[in-house]
């Protein structure tokens, strides 16, 4: 399950010319291995073993399962993977173990007619199923185990994806501590609705996971973004992963992403493997052949793909899939809370250990497995995509068992004609992984049992069992529970029992203040970090003495969790600042606590006041502070930061104040005059002068963006008519690119030809981001004071598709962009070059004028496009044909964004970042701008790829095959 390569999903495989063709004989079709033999095919961590629980012809193609309370199986059949879809074969099955010997040997299908359904949960006698665009609610009414209620309770997954990727669907259904169920969305995302609630707004999932109440159907995002797998840890910490990326978490929660107005918080998904995502794997299996002629073809340059593992087929996570934390009790403390990821592509299962490194999470590979997996088998079938922990305290392995598992769209033409996609869609096991001396427990009865033993169960030391005793207790909202709830809460030995009760208690809405402070006081940090949580949720002040003794818990995960929830108490402020004392060397803590202070209960005075504790160290002080000190118009604050600047060397602190007056429309010099006087005479005396270290004449280059234009051309200008270090330069450019006034182009463009290449570069974006800046530009490139051919990519595509019609008009005439027929013209009228033998050096020359802005080769460039490596095993008729029409084919992904903002400025880029807080572009010289959402008028995707047209303009047909033999020589030679 190959996660395709930028590349390839920006252009297309595109058949210019006769597509390689394999001998039939070399793709030999690899045989099927029956179940009972299948077993000796696996090799696995000494200590365990691998039983059957179900094969075909009981299941076929199982992608998900979820036990009920009775301990039956419902089973997800994906069996229209991966090109079949609207054939509508997917099913969801009842598998039974009615002798109870661990085989489940009696199928039943309760739902059949599903198209690419992914996930399933048991509820209230029913199942929840994802088959995109729908999540389904299945029931039997009638005792025959089938489905005989059908209903759609969400829909609008993938809605706006023009092509459906088969590998990016809704997928991993988990009953959370929350009392919801949460899923993946995966990268298709959509915009989601309730049809039986037609006035609820939809829900953008861009980027974003999904939870949802079972009972009133409330849908909300959740933090997220990545692909198949979804996880909880017994703590409560959410895991997922992608291809090649096999485990990551989630920093924090959605509903934190957007209450700050004024500070952008970092990404909340991020990996968290030792040894990288895309890390070495182990597997046993052969190499398919066709997986070794890919490669091959890829090294060779016959077609397009990424050169992975320095050209070897396999060794490395490309497929990693259904990450799951063991939460069972079969295997021993030792595995608890370990991850298991599978590989299907390699034919394996991988386990990490998870350990805390401060606030931030680290997995690592076991002292043990350093050179070998926990289970690898040496069928090439073995597709083990999903896992579940089970009644019996077990995980259990979903073997797709496909003989082809590779995404159709990374698969060249000649390849695929001579595979079968098909292969296995009538095939499919279950496995359980037990420890040698395994004894069987009897199958659960849950589902009869009384509240009293429901309440007793959650203490259960499988995660199972407590999982679906929390289910059940929240399904009946049984009231005469609450006070064995209670008892459990205050006197079980078992912390997680503890836990437990205590979201049963909330998802009865029976918690009450007693029930919070037994959890607030409670001996493990567990239960004490999620009594914070629900102190917020239930909006319920613990007292400031309860919490500044909570500003000092030795964990590190109450504390964190302290400092995202004092944004919703009264008189948290100076417990913030005593965090951020403690644990200043903390990103993620000081990430938590800003984003803490912009609420109802803080943004009075609350920056104001943390600053004033860190002023002992202005040099600690996080430049965010001012920021939103300046934002908020925190007079008191205003005057401590230009205080602290006027007397120290640095003046990144009233820079930082500067900006966030200026989201709200105030100025320093409006401000605080007689202050910002002072600081700014010393920041002009600072830019001037030669002697000065670089850094510092940059901080000072930049505090003038918050005087009049007149004092800041006076400095800033004549640093662009020397010879002054190009850092320098740069950011006066910059600097004179946040003002408003015409005379910014005005200085700009008379010089334009003695600045060196990055400081054009910046004059460039800085330009073209207002169009009364743009005319002028648009005037020199008329009359050729300045070459088209110094335009960048970026520059050039943020010209010809500027929202104001004038601009682009005229920049289309400039740069004379092609209609299609005449693309094709000029892509036949270059091909003379793909033949030819060109210079790879003169290529270079090339490659570093004219793409290194966007794409990155070796240590030159900026990793904004794909990078050249992946490109470079194209073609050189596929390049040309990529470089002259850039926009054949554009991945939602990849496309450009045009941001409008309030103040005037249009900005383009590829959108990194879509919260509900901020939103993040990568731009042209790989930099980044984020917004915050008060800035942003109007968010609209282009259609088009960052890469413009007309970039081969000027070339002569040496120039390029030049380049095409630099893009396409092994190495870069």
């Amino acid at each position: 399950m190959r996660w395709l390569s930028l590349w390839l999903v920006v252009f297309g495989c595109r058949a210019l010319a006769a597509e390689s063709e394999p001998d039939a004989g070399q793709l030999p079709r690899i045989p099927p291995t029956e179940p009972k033999k299948a077993l000796a095919t696996f090799k696995i961590k000494p200590g365990f073993r691998v039983e059957l629980a179900a094969a075909e012809p009981n299941v076929r193609d199982p992608v998900a399962l979820s036990f009920d309370e009775y301990g039956r199986m419902y089973v997800v059949e994906m069996r229209d993977y991966s090109e079949r879809r609207d054939e509508r074969l997917g099913e969801v099955r009842l598998l039974e173990d009615a002798d109870n010997d661990g085989l489940f040997e009696k199928s039943t299908v309760f739902a059949d007619g599903l198209p690419w359904p992914t996930a399933v949960i048991c509820y209230d006698g029913g199942v929840f199923v994802a088959a995109t665009p729908d999540i389904l609610f299945l029931r039997d009414t009638n005792g025959d185990r089938k489905a005989d209620e059908r209903r759609v309770v969400f829909t609008g997954f993938g809605k706006g994806v023009e092509r459906l990727n088969v590998q990016a669907l809704p997928n991993s259904f988990n009953w959370s501590l929350d009392n919801r169920i949460h899923g993946a969305t995966g990268p298709n995302g959509g915009q989601v609705t309730a049809p039986d609630s037609l006035q609820i707004a939809p829900v953008e999932l861009r980027g974003r996971d999904f939870s949802f109440d079972p009972r009133t159907l409330d849908l909300r995002a959740e933090t997220g973004g990545s692909q198949h797998g979804l996880t909880f840890d017994n703590r409560g910490r959410k895991f997922v992963c992608n291809n090649s990326s096999h485990i990551q978490t989630l920093m924090y929660e959605e509903r934190y992403a957007a209450r700050n107005r004024v500070y952008s918080l970092p990404r909340a998904l991020v990996d968290i493997a030792a040894d990288g995502g895309a890390a070495p794997v182990f597997r046993i299996s052969p190499d398919e052949p066709w997986r070794v002629i890919r490669t091959q073809w890829r090294v060779a340059g016959k077609v397009p793909g990424p050169i992975e593992g320095g050209g070897r087929a396999s060794g490395y996570f490309t497929s990693a899939t259904g990450v799951t934390i063991y939460r069972g009790d079969a295997y021993g403390p030792e595995f608890m809370g370990d991850a298991f990821i599978a590989d299907c592509g390699s034919n394996l299962v991988h386990r990490k250990k998870i350990r805390s490194r401060g606030t931030e999470l680290i997995a690592e590979r076991p002292d043990d497995e350093q050179k070998t997996e926990f289970l690898a088998s040496s069928d090439n079938w073995f597709r083990p995509v999903q896992f579940a922990n089970a009644p019996d305290g077990c995980l259990y392995v979903l073997d797709m068992y496909r003989e082809v598992i590779e995404h159709p769209w990374s698969l060249p033409p000649g390849i695929k004609k001579h595979v079968d996609l098909n292969a296995g869609n009538d095939r499919g096991r279950i496995y359980r992984i037990v420890p040698e001396k395994f004894k069987r427990r009897p199958a659960p009865d849950l589902g009869r049992a009384s509240t009293a033993d429901l309440v007793k169960t959650l203490g259960h030391p499988n995660g199972w069992h407590r999982d679906t005793a929390a289910r059940l207790l929240f399904e009946r909202q049984d009231k005469k529970a609450t006070d064995a709830l209670r008892g459990l809460l205050k006197s079980s030995t078992n912390e997680l029992g503890r836990l437990h009760a205590l979201y049963a208690l909330a998802g009865m809405t029976g918690v009450k203040r007693a029930d919070l402070g037994s959890a607030l006081d409670d001996a493990s940090p567990i239960v004490r970090e999620h009594g914070i949580r629900l102190c917020e949720r239930f909006n319920f002040h613990p007292g400031e003495a309860t919490l500044a003794r909570f500003a000092g818990d030795p964990d590190r995960r109450v504390r964190y969790q302290l400092a995202w929830s004092l944004g919703n108490f009264n008189g948290a402020v100076t417990i913030l600042s005593q965090l951020m004392l403690r644990d200043l060397a903390d990103p993620w803590m000081r990430a938590a606590i800003l984003s803490s202070l912009d609420t109802p209960f803080t943004r009075e005075a609350g920056a104001s006041i943390v600053f004033d504790a860190l002023m002992d160290s202005p040099e600690a002080a996080p430049t965010e502070l001012p920021q939103i000190i300046g934002a908020l118009g925190q007079q008191q604050g205003i005057a401590s930061v230009l205080k602290v600047s006027a007397t120290h060397t640095g003046f990144s602190l009233a820079h930082a104040l500067g900006n966030g007056l200026r989201t709200s429309g105030k100025s320093l010099s409006e401000i605080a005059p007689d202050l910002f006087r002072e600081v700014k005479d010393r920041a002009v005396r600072v830019a001037s002068d030669s002697n000065q270290e670089t850094k510092r004449r940059i901080e000072a280059i930049e505090l003038l963006a918050h005087a009049d234009y007149a004092a800041a051309e006076t400095a800033l200008a004549p640093l662009l008519r020397t010879n002054t270090a190009a850092e320098v330069q740069t950011a006066a450019i910059r600097t004179m690119a946040q003002f408003r006034e015409q005379d910014v182009a005005g200085t700009l463009l008379p010089i334009w030809k003695q600045m060196p290449a990055r400081a054009r570069n910046d004059a460039f974006n800085a330009l073209i981001t207002r169009a009364k800046w743009v005319a002028p530009l648009l005037d020199a490139l008329a009359t050729g004071r300045i070459e088209k051919s110094g335009f960048t990519a970026q520059q050039v595509q943020a010209l010809v598709n500027h929202s104001d019609p004038a601009i682009y008009g005229r920049a289309r005439e400039i740069f004379n962009v092609a209609t299609n027929s005449e693309r094709e013209q000029t892509i036949q009228k270059l091909m003379p070059a793909a033949r030819m033998q060109g210079d790879a050096a003169a290529g270079r020359k090339t490659y570093t004028d004219r793409c290194a802005a966007c794409h990155r080769f070796g240590n030159e460039g900026n990793a904004v496009g794909p990078d050249i490596v992946a490109m470079k095993t194209s073609g050189k008729e596929k390049l040309l044909v990529n470089i002259v029409d850039p926009n054949r084919e554009v991945a939602p992904n990849l496309q450009t964004y045009l941001v409008e903002t309030t103040d005037g400025e249009a900005i383009t880029g590829l959108l990194l970042k879509d919260s509900g807080g901020s939103v993040t572009l990568t731009i042209g010289g790989g930099s980044e701008i984020t917004l915050i959402r008060a800035q942003v008028r109007k968010l609209t995707p282009q259609g088009k790829s960052l890469m413009p047209e007309g970039l081969e303009e000027g070339l002569t047909i040496k120039q390029v095959a030049d380049l095409l033999e630099f893009l396409s020589a092994p190495e870069g030679k």
